[in-house]
């Protein structure tokens, strides 16, 4: 290999370094999403436009949400005396906004948002802890190079991305990209 290989090399090697670091210190240090617990009635449970509206996420994630609760359990049960369930459901969330000490850990616990549903037909309220940041995905594909098809095989762990091109069991090619703009 000559000089100029070398210097790509370790170049590249730098960048990708560069933003692994930065990456890591944006995920370690931005500030936390702060949503009070939302009181939803059943109905608007179901309902993904009314959900993405109630909880401020896009109508995408509400259809996630609306698809995951049915099989979903409640994160905890307690017992809350109140002459209904609306007024529990109420003062649930006071509880959970105020970290109130009484209630069950994992309700307590941080979540992109919490939804406290009152349950008329079984006398109760049900909380769910909704995280919509998946962290950590691995993706398949292909690549097209000078009219050659790579199988491609990546990682993608919040912004950045990393990729490797397959030709059989040698690497022939990689990539780490950043997300500079997401909306």
């Amino acid at each position: 290999m000559d000089n100029k290989k070398i210097a790509y090399i370790i170049y590249a090697a730098l960048v990708v370094v560069a933003i692994v670091l930065a990456t890591a210190y944006y995920i370690n240090n931005r500030p936390p999403k702060v949503t009070a617990p939302k009181v939803i009635p059943k109905i608007q449970v179901a309902d993904p436009a009314a959900l993405a509206q109630a909880i401020k996420v896009t109508p995408k994630e509400a259809t996630e949400v609306v698809a995951e609760i049915p099989q979903a359990k409640p994160v905890a049960t307690y017992v809350v005396a109140a002459p209904d369930v609306e007024t529990a459901a109420a003062e649930t969330a006071k509880a959970i906004e105020k970290k109130d000490a009484a209630l069950p850990a994992v309700v307590a616990e941080k979540s992109d948002r919490t939804i406290v549903t009152p349950n008329a037909e079984a006398q109760k309220v049900d909380v769910y802890k909704i995280n919509l940041n998946k962290g950590h995905k691995i993706k398949a594909g292909v690549t097209v190079l000078e009219d050659k098809v790579y199988p491609t095989v990546g990682y993608q762990a919040g912004r950045v991305d990393a990729m490797i091109q397959l030709d059989g069991s040698k690497i022939k090619g990689a990539a780490v990209m950043y997300t500079v703009v997401q909306w």
